[in-house]
């Protein structure tokens, strides 16, 4: 006499209602498991809700349960262990429809689980011997059985390529594989040690500070500019020290006193970059990138109306002053600095220094 488990429904309507009654929390969970794999176990949601888990909605089996499909299917000669500790398990198969002497090796241990970042699961260092034991099981039934197995997951397979918090996985691991665990009890992981301090942020401050006249002719003198060089540049252009203000002192510093190629010549043209002489034009490129070489092969429209910018400046002359290994990124500063960022500066000297 056949004998039919109560947990077997007739229809869909009796499924749901077993669901119901089995699983009041998520049925729905239980009947996709009874859905993909209820055939294996003669419709009983019984025997699928011990077997089966259904993580974030996927169906999955234990692996207990999968070797229990392969050996249904008529397909096993023998599965066994022949080796198993803390550190690894290492089992054989063999089908019944292969030759005697073929058997199927496989092994997996707590290095590879390690590489395969499969321990931060804490069940691996609360229950090694099962998890060895699950993985190298499913790994041999997916490998020798495939036409028994095809399709089928353990649950543990899909929660280590899940995105879900560590206890969760835990739980998921240790009920597929029929193991109770406690969270509070689980091995504290070491804490981290703090981050290091973030590097300091680049000054984003002028080199020179223009209050005034007095301080104007201080900064000449810094640079080591001959003063009567200044003044005749000053008395070209018709240049009142006297009554320029901070802002106004900085601009004639920087577009008249600080380049040599400009307050050494009296032909010095304003705007020349826009002058339809192209031989003019290329004389006084010639003449910048002899002053500061790693203009050279600048073009002059990008780099001619910035030579008045301050902080542009100083950020050519700190490139050209900087070692050889350094000029790549000393020209990713000229080419991709904004107006006025004078971090780009202080970030080519601290450069320099290290």
């Amino acid at each position: 006499m056949t004998y039919n488990s109560i947990y077997t429904p007739n229809d869909l309507e009796q499924a749901k209602e077993i669901a119901s009654l089995l699983d009041d929390r998520n049925p729905v969970d239980l009947l996709k498991c009874h859905a993909a794999f209820g055939h294996h176990f003669g419709g009983d949601m019984g025997k699928v809700k011990t077997q089966s888990y259904a993580l974030r909605g996927t169906p999955s089996l234990n692996a207990d349960a999968m070797a229990g499909i392969c050996r249904s299917s008529g397909l096993v000669r023998y599965m066994r262990i022949t080796s198993w500790d803390e550190t690894h398990c290492k089992m054989e198969f063999a089908r019944k429809d292969e030759p005697v002497n073929v058997v199927h090796t496989f092994v997996f241990t707590l290095e590879m689980a390690n590489k395969q970042g499969l321990t931060r699961n804490r069940n691996w260092q609360q229950m090694p011997l099962q998890m060895l034991r699950s993985r190298v099981l499913t790994m041999g039934l997916r490998a020798t059985f495939p036409d028994a197995v095809a399709g089928i997951y353990a649950a543990d397979e899909i929660a280590d390529n899940t995105n879900m918090s560590d206890e969760e996985r835990a739980l998921v691991s240790a009920a597929s594989l029929g193991e109770e665990i406690n969270i509070t009890e689980a091995p504290s992981k070491p804490t981290p040690p703090p981050p290091p301090p973030p590097k300091p942020k680049p000054k984003n401050e002028p080199l020179w500070s223009f209050t005034s006249e007095e301080t104007f002719w201080e900064i000449v003198e810094e640079h080591g500019i001959n003063s009567e060089e200044v003044q005749g540049v000053l008395d070209k252009k018709k240049i009142d020290l006297s009554a320029l203000k901070s802002t106004e002192l900085e601009e004639v510093f920087y577009q008249y006193v600080i380049h040599r190629v400009i307050r050494q010549s009296w032909s010095y043209v304003d705007e020349w970059w826009t002058s339809d002489n192209l031989e003019a034009v290329q004389s006084q490129h010639e003449a910048f990138a002899a002053e500061y070489p790693i203009l050279k092969d600048c073009p002059v429209e990008f780099y001619a109306p910035r030579m008045k910018e301050p902080a542009f400046v100083e950020v050519v002359r700190q490139a050209c002053s900087m070692p050889d290994q350094f000029k790549q990124d000393a020209m990713k500063a000229i080419r991709y600095m904004k107006r006025n960022d004078w971090s780009r500066y202080y970030e080519l000297v601290i450069l320099s220094r290290s």
